[in-house]
C-alpha cells in the first residue's frame, strides 16, 4: 500500500502541485489549504439538504479563516487517509460509470491535491529561474 501511495503521489499529483507553487510564488502548504477551501466551497455546492448546507458552509468558513490566517504554518497529511481518498475515489469513478451520475467525484481529487501538497518538503526553483541564474552567473565571469 505504500508504494501505491508513493507512487500516486509522485506520479499523479507532486509535479502539477509543484508547477503550480512555482507559477503562483506560494508554499505547498499554501496551495494545500487552497484546495481544502476550494473542497469546502465544492461541498458547499453540491450540498443538497439545509443541514447539509450549513455544515458544508460552516467548513468553507472555518476553511477560508484557515488558508488566510496560517496560510504558510507546515500542515500534515496522515497516509491512511490518502489511501482512504484515493479508495473513494475510484469508488466514485466506477459509481459514476455505471450509473452516470458524476456529482461529487471532484471532491477526492480536491482532496488528493490538498493532502500531497502538504507531503512536499521542498519546491525547486522553477527553469526560468535556474535559467536567468545561470545567465547572470557566465555574465559575472566575463
Amino acid at each position: 500500500m505504500v508504494d501505491i501511495d508513493v507512487w500516486v503521489g509522485k506520479t499523479l499529483f507532486v509535479p502539477p502541485i509543484v508547477k503550480l507553487c512555482q507559477l503562483t510564488r506560494q508554499s505547498q502548504y499554501a496551495i494545500s489549504r487552497l484546495f481544502w477551501f476550494i473542497t469546502a466551497l465544492d461541498q458547499l455546492r453540491i450540498a443538497t439538504s439545509l443541514t447539509s448546507q450549513i455544515i458544508a458552509g460552516l467548513f468553507s468558513l472555518f476553511m477560508m479563516v484557515t488558508a488566510s490566517l496560517r496560510a504558510d504554518i507546515p500542515a500534515f497529511s496522515m497516509r491512511w487517509f490518502r489511501l482512504v481518498a484515493l479508495v473513494f475515489l475510484l469508488l466514485d469513478v466506477f459509481s459514476g460509470v455505471v450509473s452516470g451520475e458524476w456529482k461529487g467525484v471532484e471532491i477526492w481529487v480536491l482532496v488528493l491535491f490538498a493532502e500531497y501538497a502538504a507531503t512536499i518538503t521542498h519546491i525547486p526553483p522553477s527553469e526560468r529561474k535556474r535559467e536567468s541564474r545561470a545567465t547572470r552567473t557566465s555574465e559575472a565571469r566575463r
